[in-house]
């Protein structure tokens, strides 16, 4: 029964936890010569959020329009509306197959999402996205070529499968540095100031999240040598909204490689084995540069990278004493978004209107390639019984490092539990205690430290079935 298991999980693409699996594989590619033509199947994750919803004191008159207000933080994305609510945060739906009759070496995967999050949520209101559409070509030895969209060659936290992923949150230096956010033009140029080497700031309204996916065209292919496995991938894409074309005439660039060693011969998304990877992104970009209230503006390009590595281990799954362990350390420069700490004002006030025109309900990118950000994270799991998970981890996020004036850190441990009826349904508990640290608070001003001293931990609870 537990062989397969198994095997049903490996057959449904994305399926899989961040432990010495090979993503490229089961994501981008059939079981050669077994394939059917298509094969429905999909997820659904339920969940709970729920933190202290505590509100702000004590700022002063330059940002005491929020006295009062609940940041964003302490409230469930993506709406930001509550501080505890149930939702479906994700739902998707899928297909996936061999182009039968003309080929057994031409894969198709196709994914819908229904749910409440980042995906859906666009200027206009809540709408389906499609967030993957993809052929891959299988003819070339060692060149494996798959065109469309599709998740983009990165971070492991970005390229594991979703129904099966350790924890309910991702990490914030994944969320902030890594999720690319586009922005609702023109922008204008906001209140902070230049940063280091002359690269300021913009506030923006933020519209669309890429959810780690991208438009274009990857080469790619894995490589066998007794118990050793290396993988590489590298991608050429829009580097834009997954619905919407290049915002530049330079396209953005990914690669990825990564070294297995894997253990008994095993296989599939709960693979046991150690593995190391490498990866790096070079992107470009361009903001409408106004000022505010103006439709006459400037597009002005920007270039920016991200780069990371890391390395997990797994002995095994489902089995008393199994244990695992990833740890991944990531840095960006350029394009670094800073989140609006607010949503509206309390009373009344609406953000853009006299002293509540700050940044702080905009939010702010700050493009130039002098910013910088890093962050890195640690986790850990072992399971006590066949089905009882125990796990934890810590992970920093340390942005916009070259300035004073506007750094901040967050740290976050997360404790969880997971309780696997099998490799298709779970339950998942975590509790997240937070801090946002302000290095340099004489520097940021006297609103930063009550903001930062305000942030909750968040209780999250979450049922995964997949179908």
């Amino acid at each position: 029964m537990k062989r397969s298991l198994l095997a049903a999980a490996v057959t449904v693409a994305c399926l899989g936890t961040a432990h010495a699996t090979n993503w490229f594989q089961l994501q981008g590619t059939e079981p050669s010569g077994t394939a059917p033509l298509y094969k429905v199947f999909g997820f659904i994750q339920p969940t709970y959020f729920s933190t202290g919803g505590s509100a702000v004191s004590g700022l002063t008159p330059a940002a005491s329009p929020f006295n009062g207000a609940v940041p964003n933080f302490n409230l469930v994305a993506p709406q930001h509306t509550s501080s505890s609510s149930f939702e479906m945060m994700r739902a998707r739906i899928a297909v996936r197959g061999t182009v039968l009759p003309i080929s057994n070496k031409i894969d198709y995967f196709i994914m819908a999402e229904f749910g409440n999050n980042g995906a859906t949520q666009v200027p206009g209101g809540s709408q389906v996205r499609l967030t993957d559409a993809s052929v891959t070509f299988n003819q070339i030895p060692g060149a494996r070529i798959r065109a469309g969209v599709f998740k983009a060659p990165g971070a492991e936290e970005m390229m594991m499968g979703i129904p099966a992923m350790d924890y309910i949150n991702f990490t914030t230096v994944t969320q902030q540095l890594l999720f690319n956010e586009f922005t609702s033009g023109p922008v204008y140029t906001n209140v902070p100031g230049k940063l280091t080497g002359g690269a300021g700031g913009y506030a923006a309204n933020v519209a669309e999240n890429d959810v780690e996916r991208d438009i274009g065209v990857q080469v790619f292919d894995w490589f066998n040598n007794g118990p050793w496995q290396f993988t590489y991938a590298a991608m050429v894409g829009n580097g834009a909204p997954i619905n919407g074309t290049q915002t530049t005439s330079q396209p953005s660039y990914y690669a990825r490689i990564q070294e297995s060693y894997i253990f008994h011969h095993s296989k599939g998304p709960h693979q046991a084995g150690v593995t190391a990877w490498a990866w790096g992104h070079l992107g470009h970009g361009s903001l409408n540069v106004g000022t505010t209230g103006s439709t006459a503006y400037t597009t002005q390009n920007y270039t920016y990278n991200r780069f990371g590595a890391g390395a997990q281990f797994r002995s095994d799954f489902m089995s008393p004493g199994a244990v695992s362990a990833t740890g991944e350390w990531m840095e960006g420069n350029g394009w670094i978004l800073v989140p609006a700490a607010f949503g509206v004002p309390p009373g009344g006030a609406v953000c853009g209107a006299g002293s509540a025109s700050s940044p702080l309900c905009t939010g702010s990118i700050y493009p130039g390639q002098n910013n910088e950000s890093t962050g890195w994270y640690l986790q850990s799991g072992v399971f006590v019984t066949k089905g009882l998970q125990l796990e934890a981890r810590y992970d920093q996020y340390n942005r916009l490092i070259n300035s004073p004036v506007n750094e901040r850190v967050f740290k976050t441990w997360t404790f969880g539990m997971q309780y696997w009826f099998s490799p298709m349904a779970r339950v998942t508990l975590n509790y997240a205690v937070n801090r946002l640290v302000v290095p340099y608070p004489k520097l940021a001003g006297a609103n930063a430290d009550p903001i930062a001293n305000s942030m909750d931990n968040v209780i999250s609870l979450q049922t995964t079935l997949i179908f």
